[in-house]
């Protein structure tokens, strides 16, 4: 009888816990469920270096970052914005680069990638996000949102966009807030309202959210996007969110906050030889970030 309710005992706490297992629980723990590569501020441009900015020397530190992602086993490529440096015709190399990848590459919009003349704006857009310049998509259930924060900015294009930029600006000015510089911008407030529905969309569908932007919202500083503050009380209010992934600032950066992680990529076009990017592993409840040159490498557990 002793026997028997031994193995009873056994048997009931070896298989209980697979009754209450959550359903997104049911993969191994070092089992990659995606990975995708990145990169930041490549702002190539035949013009002469700029403090620690070699403009020039960027393509071939774009070529090295796509034969290395060429030859990884990745699902595709986020650029984080600012592929280029004030010259419209300096695109021309960097997409014939871009072309020999092997995955598909995501881009959003950076500072430097508008501020051009006002005729080549549009077809800046087309090339890099369409006629829509965010957006999102869904793999493996994750939800990946790519946002415009140049959408309300001095370089942008529209002139209401300027407008209400420089209203911005100055009462950033006066209250001295940190990021009160023209090279940052923030969403419209019809692109916030769609941010929103796709966060609730992606709650109510279980999905995991990574996010992507050429400004930072974390850590606080000059390369901000204008409404920090409203970006980090939207946030607060949802827990699926894992990641922020941004570039601008090319010293780099991390915090976590409200429990999501802040990543700022450092700026490939930096120093004369260095490299930067890097490759993200998703895992059941962790990133792994593999940096590549200057890049660093971190565990982010979620």
């Amino acid at each position: 009888m002793i026997r028997i309710l031994i193995l009873f005992f056994l048997s009931f706490t070896v298989t209980q816990p697979l009754a209450v297992m959550r359903i997104e629980d049911n993969k191994q723990p070092d089992q990659v469920i995606l990975s995708f590569g990145l990169i930041a501020d490549v702002q190539y441009c035949e013009i002469k270096n700029y403090g620690s900015r070699f403009f020039s020397n960027s393509l071939t530190k774009l070529c090295d970052a796509i034969d290395d992602l060429n030859n990884s086993d990745i699902d595709f490529i986020f650029n984080l914005g600012d592929l280029i440096d004030r010259d419209f015709k300096s695109f021309k190399p960097v997409m014939q680069i871009l072309e020999k990848s092997d995955n598909r590459i995501y881009h959003v919009l950076g500072n430097h990638d508008l501020t051009l003349k006002h005729r080549y704006k549009k077809d800046v857009k087309d090339m890099l996000t369409g006629e829509n310049s965010y957006y999102s998509f869904t793999q493996q259930g994750f939800r990946f949102i790519a946002l415009n924060t140049c959408e309300i900015s001095t370089y942008y294009g529209p002139f209401l966009s300027a407008l209400k930029a420089r209203m911005i600006l100055d009462k950033l000015k006066s209250e001295s807030y940190p990021n009160a510089f023209d090279w940052n911008g923030e969403m419209s407030k019809k692109q916030i309202e769609w941010f929103i529905s796709e966060l609730e969309e992606a709650r109510d569908k279980n999905e995991h959210v990574l996010v992507f932007s050429h400004h930072t919202i974390e850590p606080a500083g000059p390369h901000n996007v204008f409404n920090r503050k409203e970006m980090l009380e939207i946030i607060s209010g949802y827990d699926h969110i894992i990641a922020w992934f941004s570039g601008h600032d090319h010293s780099g950066g991390y915090r976590n906050s409200h429990n999501v992680h802040f990543i700022t990529m450092k700026g490939m076009v930096e120093t004369a030889d260095k490299n930067a990017w890097a490759i993200v592993e998703v895992y059941n409840h962790k990133l792994l970030i593999k940096g590549r040159g200057l890049e660093e490498s971190r565990i982010l557990e979620y």
